[in-house]
C-alpha cells in the first residue's frame, strides 16, 4: 500500500466510525434523536402548540404532533418568511429550499444551521462505506463532478432561497473545494446548455474519478459531451464511481453504459430538500441504509392506511421488510409528522434498509388498476434489457377517447429503440399483468386495452422541462399521472 492510500484509509476509517456507531444500536439512536429534537423545538411557536413540553415517550410525540403535508406546515413558514424567529425551529433559518416536485408548485423549506449538517455530511456517508468496505481508494484521488442546480439565490426577507443542491454546494467545507466540479462561476450561467458546454470543458482538463447526477440529467451531459466528438473514457480513463440519485437507475443504467464504456461502480443515494435520507451501502445488493444518526427522526405509515381517519404510524423499532410505506420526516428543519409523498419498502431491517417505491400521489388508478411507479420501473427495465434496447426517459397518463376503450399510453424516449415495438408493448403490457392482477383484470375482461407506445424525439423530455421551467438538474420526469395533463404538452411541444 503506498503512502497516499495509507494516508486515506487511516482518514476513512476514522471517518467510518460514526456510521459504525449509527449501526450499532440504531433503534437506540433514533430514540435519542426524537427527544432531542423535541427538546430543542419545545419553546419554538410549534412546540407551544402542539405541547412539546408533555412529550416523554415516543406515544406522546404521536399524540401531540400530527401527519402533516406542506399546506399544513405553510401558515408556519409564511410566519418565518415574513421574519419571526423560532417558529419550527429555534431562531430563523440559514436558508429557504425550493423545491419545484413532479406534484406540486414551487415550496420554500426552511434549511437550518443543524440541518445544513444532513445535507452536507451525510451524503459523504456513501463514500465512506464504499471505501471502507470495499478497500478502495483510487477514486479520492481525483475530483468529483456534481450536477446541482444553478448557482442562483433570492431574497426572502432576509433568508436566501434557493434549490438545496444549490444550497449545499455553497457550504461545502473549504477542505472539498477543490476537489469538485464545476465552480460556482459555471453553476452561474444562466443558459442551460451553455451550462453543460462549460461543464464539458473544464472537466476535460481535469481528473475526473466521481459523477454526482440524477440518470436523465447525466444523459443529457454525456449525449452533448459525444455530440463535441470526444469520449467520456478517452477524458477521464480514471473513472470509477457513480453516485446516481431521484429515480430508480435500472432503466437508465444500459443507456449510460452506451456512453461511458469502461468498467466503474454505481451506487444510489437518496437525496431531499427535506433531508438526505439513505445511501447504498453494498454494491453486490440495491437497497439504502437509512442516514438514522443526523437531524432526522423517521416514521413510517402502511401505504393502504395513509388515508385512513387513524392511520397506524410507527418507528422503526417495529418496520417489517416487505410492506409499502409512506415515509415521515421529523427533522432539525422545523418539519414535523411530515409526509414527504415517498414511499418505501424496508428490504431488511438489520441493518435497515430502503427502497423508493413510488410517490403517494404518483400512480395511475385512473381506472381502478392503482399501478405504481414501482412497477412500470421494473417492467421497463426487464423488458428494455430482454430486447437489447435503452430507455432514456418515459411517462405513462390514461388515454380515454370518446368512442373507443382507454388504455395506458406510454411516452418513451428510447436510446437504442427496440427491433419490434410491437413486441416490446406486448412484452412490456405482459410484465405489468404479471406484477398488478387490477391492471390484468381490467385488461382480461376488455375495460380497457392493453398499454400503447408513442415514441418520444430525443431530447423530447429535456424539451418540455427546459419550456416549463424546470429544467433544473434536481427536477424529474413525473412518471404516472392520472390525467393526460402533462402528456398533452409533450405531444404538443415535441409534434407528436
Amino acid at each position: 500500500m503506498s503512502f497516499l492510500d495509507a494516508l486515506l484509509a487511516t482518514v476513512i476509517n476514522y471517518k467510518y466510525k460514526r456510521v459504525n456507531r449509527m449501526l450499532t444500536n440504531p433503534v437506540l439512536c433514533q430514540e435519542k434523536l426524537m427527544h432531542s429534537l423535541i427538546e430543542t423545538a419545545s419553546n419554538t411557536l410549534f412546540g407551544r402548540d402542539h405541547l412539546f413540553s408533555s412529550v416523554k415517550t415516543y406515544e406522546d410525540f404521536k399524540r401531540q404532533v400530527p401527519l402533516t403535508i406542506y399546506d399544513d406546515l405553510l401558515p408556519y413558514i409564511e410566519r418565518i418568511k415574513s421574519g419571526e424567529s423560532d417558529v419550527l425551529w429555534k431562531g430563523r433559518p440559514a436558508f429557504l429550499g425550493k423545491s419545484s416536485g413532479t406534484t406540486s408548485n414551487i415550496k420554500f423549506l426552511p434549511v437550518t444551521k443543524a440541518s445544513l449538517k444532513n445535507q452536507v455530511v451525510s451524503p459523504q456517508y456513501a463514500a465512506v462505506n464504499y471505501a471502507h468496505r470495499y478497500k478502495t481508494y483510487s477514486f479520492l484521488k481525483g475530483k468529483a463532478l456534481l450536477f446541482s442546480d444553478g448557482h442562483f439565490f433570492e431574497d426572502v426577507n432576509g433568508i436566501k432561497a434557493a434549490p438545496i443542491s444549490t444550497i449545499a454546494n455553497a457550504c461545502v467545507p473549504v477542505i472539498y473545494q477543490s476537489l469538485r466540479l464545476p465552480s460556482n462561476a459555471v453553476n452561474s450561467i444562466l443558459d442551460f446548455e451553455k451550462r453543460i458546454q462549460a461543464m464539458i470543458t473544464i472537466s476535460a482538463r481535469k481528473d475526473i474519478r466521481t459523477i454526482v447526477a440524477m440518470p436523465v440529467w447525466l444523459l443529457i451531459f454525456l449525449r452533448a459531451l459525444r455530440k463535441s466528438g470526444r469520449e467520456f473514457e478517452e477524458l477521464f480513463p480514471n473513472f470509477k464511481l457513480l453516485l446516481l440519485s431521484g429515480m430508480d437507475y435500472e432503466p437508465f443504467l444500459p443507456e449510460i453504459k452506451n456512453y461511458i464504456r469502461m468498467p466503474f461502480d454505481v451506487l444510489e443515494t437518496y437525496p431531499s430538500t427535506e433531508g438526505f435520507i439513505a445511501y447504498q451501502d453494498r454494491l453486490e445488493e440495491r437497497g439504502m441504509q437509512l442516514v438514522l444518526d443526523n437531524g432526522i427522526f423517521f416514521e413510517f405509515v402502511p401505504v393502504d392506511e395513509l388515508y385512513m381517519k387513524d392511520p397506524g404510524r410507527i418507528s422503526i423499532k417495529d418496520v417489517q421488510p416487505g410492506i409499502n410505506y409512506a415515509l415521515v420526516l421529523n427533522t432539525n428543519a422545523g418539519l414535523w409528522g411530515y409526509l414527504i409523498g415517498d414511499t418505501v419498502r424496508f428490504t431488511s431491517v438489520s441493518p435497515h434498509r430502503v427502497r423508493i417505491t413510488g410517490r403517494t400521489a404518483q400512480f395511475i388508478s385512473a381506472f381502478g388498476e392503482h399501478v405504481t411507479s414501482e412497477e412500470t420501473e421494473n417492467s421497463i427495465a426487464e423488458v428494455a434489457a430482454a430486447t437489447n434496447s435503452t430507455i432514456v426517459d418515459y411517462t405513462i397518463a390514461p388515454n380515454i377517447s370518446k368512442g373507443a376503450l382507454p388504455f395506458h399510453e406510454w411516452f418513451i424516449e428510447f436510446g437504442q429503440k427496440p427491433d419490434d415495438m410491437t413486441a416490446f408493448a406486448k412484452q412490456l403490457d405482459a410484465e405489468i399483468r404479471n406484477r398488478n392482477f387490477c391492471y390484468k383484470d381490467l385488461v382480461t375482461h376488455k375495460a380497457i386495452e392493453p398499454l400503447k407506445i408513442t415514441i418520444v424525439p430525443g431530447g423530447g423530455f429535456e424539451n418540455i422541462m427546459r419550456l416549463s421551467g424546470k429544467a433544473g438538474l434536481q427536477q424529474k420526469t413525473p412518471r404516472l399521472r392520472n390525467d393526460y395533463l402533462f402528456a398533452q404538452q409533450l405531444k404538443e411541444t415535441n409534434g407528436i
